[in-house]
């Protein structure tokens, strides 16, 4: 019989203890896959049986619905954590960097409040479910509860940024401001891949009229 020895155990641990980091670190992420995958699954398996073998899953459809929701509120809150939400910002492009930066901070110091007050109700509204699905019997919570869980990890990253807000005011700026520098590169992308189309088709246009 092998024994392992002290040091193999400790790098055991370690590699242990970081996949659980980032397990807890990417949770929001990895429910929303699960639950994506599901969805598309069994969208997929009930279109086979229903037009191939005429016997579809009668609960399929409860199922993706209970799937969307984790997807979208739990989703939302993976594209909050990561600044990933669309946003108009014409008259925030206008604004000096310091008076940009204000107007953010202010933006999360309403969200904290307004998140949690979300997942309030989402909690009240999971708590007095008492409908069931038709075919599966199973309970509405199932499904509400993914609100108060989607706005739950949004207040507490909410909160998490306005304290970065506070205490490390250059990495809270990077996480703005390099989103902001990203969009500005995608717009000069976008107009540079637009020069290109009217340059070729205006070489198009001169060819056909050379062959004419």
């Amino acid at each position: 019989m092998e024994f392992r020895s002290f040091p193999e155990r400790g790098e055991t641990v370690n590699k242990v203890s970081k996949g659980l980091k980032w397990f807890i670190l990417h949770i929001e992420e990895v429910i929303a896959c699960v639950a994506l995958g599901i969805m598309l699954s069994v969208i997929f398996l009930n279109v086979i049986l229903r037009y191939v073998f005429r016997d579809p899953l009668n609960w399929s459809d409860e199922l993706s619905m209970i799937c969307l929701a984790y997807v979208t509120f739990v989703g939302g809150a993976a594209a909050y954590k990561k600044n990933l939400h669309f946003g108009i910002d014409i008259l925030l492009d206008k604004l000096p960097e310091k008076a940009r930066i204000g107007v953010r901070i202010a933006t999360n110091f309403v969200f904290v409040f307004l998140f949690g007050y979300t997942c309030y109700l989402g909690w009240v509204l999971t708590k007095g479910a008492v409908k069931v699905f038709n075919y599966s019997g199973w309970s509405y919570k199932i499904m509400d509860i993914a609100l108060p869980l989607g706005f739950l990890s949004m207040t507490i990253y909410a909160v998490r940024f306005l304290v970065m807000a506070i205490k490390d005011p250059k990495a809270y700026k990077l996480r703005y401001e390099q989103s902001y520098e990203e969009e500005n590169v995608d717009q000069e992308l976008i107009r540079a891949s637009e020069e290109l189309f009217e340059k070729a088709k205006l070489d198009t246009i001169r060819d056909t009229g050379k062959e004419g």
